[in-house]
């Protein structure tokens, strides 16, 4: 494709969640005629694929305005998100910002994993002349209002729920406990390492709210009325869980479905996910094979808090580091989305959009 886009407004750096999507997508930047790759074919050639600028997009704001950006592919294996590969993986991702920066993009997400950058490296940030973010703060916001505008749908009283955060410690999951301390009956936060869960408990028990912390899932998961899943482990097990408790899946992948099995007794959909009421279009359209959602013009909140400083031209690093989300910002930065038509997306899960809600979106 043309790199030489007289005006790049913002730009999308990502990586796909599994080997199922990333065949489909591989397949799908194929040209017509040519043979499809099996799946082992794919897994031999992906870790060698450079980042690449895969297609245009042109997004429209219902104020009128229209913006112009690029998704770029880092092309980061799923079976290495973790910490033993982050040398390797923090390769990829600088080699696509510098491809971004030389694009002239004037600002930068790092969606999924590739936010590590911002999350450790901050020193970066002085060294780019495309401001970056994680989008994590619009992402909180979309979970965070996604989750009242549910329980009100399904009936749950949220100042009388008591509600599990998993992966509470991390970027998104403490902003959300934040944002909920002092609006639930009780806080239940859950996460990997014990020290910084600590923390957080006693930050938050410090302003007279009831909050509880585990290392243990299934300690708090029977007494949840309402779970929001940051986390990004592929093990995530929700045992005994209560009936009619309400589950915003938003980690990245989403994959709390995998470990629940049909006779869930209660609501589930995918949180953080955003969508562009003006629309949107690729340019080449690849959309057939990686557009997945069930609802038209649907984006993951981190790329969405880009087109949003795009839009407001607000060149600038918004979400970076770790821990620095406030609940001003989360609701400054959904303000804007709103103002720009961007909204929470319809609550969906793997089979489609909610029964209810399939003929508003049709």
């Amino acid at each position: 494709m043309d790199s030489t886009t007289a005006c790049l407004d913002f730009a999308a750096i990502g990586h796909q969640d599994s080997w199922k999507n990333i065949t489909r997508f591989v397949n799908g930047l194929r040209k017509p005629g040519q043979e499809r790759l099996s799946d082992d074919t794919v897994k031999n050639i992906f870790a060698f694929l450079p980042p690449t600028e895969v297609f245009k997009v042109n997004v429209r704001s219902v104020t009128g305005a229209t913006i112009n950006g690029v998704y770029v592919e880092t092309f980061i294996d799923p079976d290495k998100l973790d910490a033993r590969f982050g040398r390797h993986n923090l390769a990829k991702v600088l080699e696509a910002l510098n491809h971004v920066e030389k694009m002239g993009s004037k600002v930068a997400t790092l969606g999924g994993f590739t936010s590590i950058v911002l999350e450790g490296n901050l020193d970066l940030l002085q060294q780019r002349r495309t401001s970056l973010t994680t989008g994590n703060t619009l992402t909180a916001a979309f979970i965070v209002k996604g989750v009242e505008e549910a329980a009100e749908l399904v009936g749950i009283d949220l100042q009388a729920a008591n509600l599990l955060i998993i992966g509470a410690t991390g970027d998104i999951g403490s902003a959300c406990a934040t944002y909920f301390a002092g609006r639930v009956e009780k806080l239940l936060l859950c996460a990997r390492k014990q020290l910084p869960l600590q923390e957080l408990v006693l930050s938050l028990s410090k302003k007279q709210v009831s909050v509880h912390g585990s290392t243990n899932i299934a300690e708090f998961s029977r007494r949840a009325d309402v779970i929001i899943s940051v986390a990004s482990s592929a093990g995530i097990r929700l045992p005994k869980l209560k009936s009619g408790v309400l589950i915003c899946d938003a980690g990245y992948p989403k994959n709390l479905e995998q470990s629940l099995d049909d006779s869930l007794d209660g609501h589930l959909f995918h949180g953080g996910m955003g969508q562009v009421s003006g629309g949107f279009s690729f340019s080449p359209d690849y959309s057939s094979s990686i557009y997945e959602y069930p609802a038209p013009f649907t984006i993951h909140g981190c790329i969405l808090e880009a087109m949003i400083l795009a839009f407001e031209q607000r060149w600038e690093n918004y979400s970076s580091g770790k821990g620095k989300i406030t609940t001003e910002k989360m609701e400054e930065i959904y303000s804007l989305s709103l103002k720009h038509g961007i909204t929470i997306a319809p609550f969906f899960d793997s089979a489609g959009c909610w029964a209810p809600l399939k003929k508003l979106y049709a």
